[in-house]
């Protein structure tokens, strides 16, 4: 299920301007310990799920909607979605192997649907619903993340990881999701 919601991109901070990714020591992103702030962050395979709906950096670095976002919730954060809904949409997401997991999952591996009523369920926090609107879905999924910063711009979690998505379902990371 994570290669359907993961990212090989995650969008940061307009306001660090566009950085040159270097680890130069004299850059101007860098923080008094030592570490770095981002605008953004690519890898060569998915690894992150954005937990925002949309970060627009108005310039040439563009726009980004999540993939999930935009495929739960065709109407925008404002939008809602029934549990067939989302297991039609979500099933619908294309797969690539993520970042994280152990061994190999196919593309045309569809999640069953034993999965998708527990990540349904998670996303309810338990609760027995018949709908969940996009702003419980995006806290749902930040709150899978053990960060507790309020991420780069204050909206909280910035992503999640492939262990903490499994771990949040009660599954072991090593374990197929």
């Amino acid at each position: 299920m994570f290669g359907r919601f993961a990212e090989k991109t995650l969008y940061l901070d307009k306001a660090i301007g566009a950085c040159c990714h270097s680890a130069c020591s004299d850059c101007e992103w860098r923080e008094p310990d030592g570490g770095y702030r981002f605008d953004l962050l690519k890898a060569a395979v998915p690894k992150w799920l954005p937990c925002y709906f949309e970060r627009d950096f108005e310039d040439e670095r563009g726009c980004h909607v999540p993939a999930w976002a935009s495929a739960l919730f065709p109407d925008g954060a404002s939008g809602s979605i029934t549990s067939a809904e989302f297991a039609d949409r979500f099933t619908a997401l294309d797969f690539m192997m993520p970042m994280g997991p152990k061994g190999a999952i196919k593309a045309d591996d569809a999640p069953s649907a034993e999965a998708l009523d527990a990540l349904w369920s998670w996303l309810c926090d338990g609760a027995d619903q018949e709908a969940l609107d996009a702003a419980t879905v995006l806290r749902r999924l930040q709150d899978m993340s053990p960060d507790e910063t309020d991420g780069v711009i204050g909206e909280g979690p910035d992503f999640v990881d492939w262990k903490a998505f499994a771990k949040a379902l009660g599954a072991a990371p090593f374990e197929r999701w």
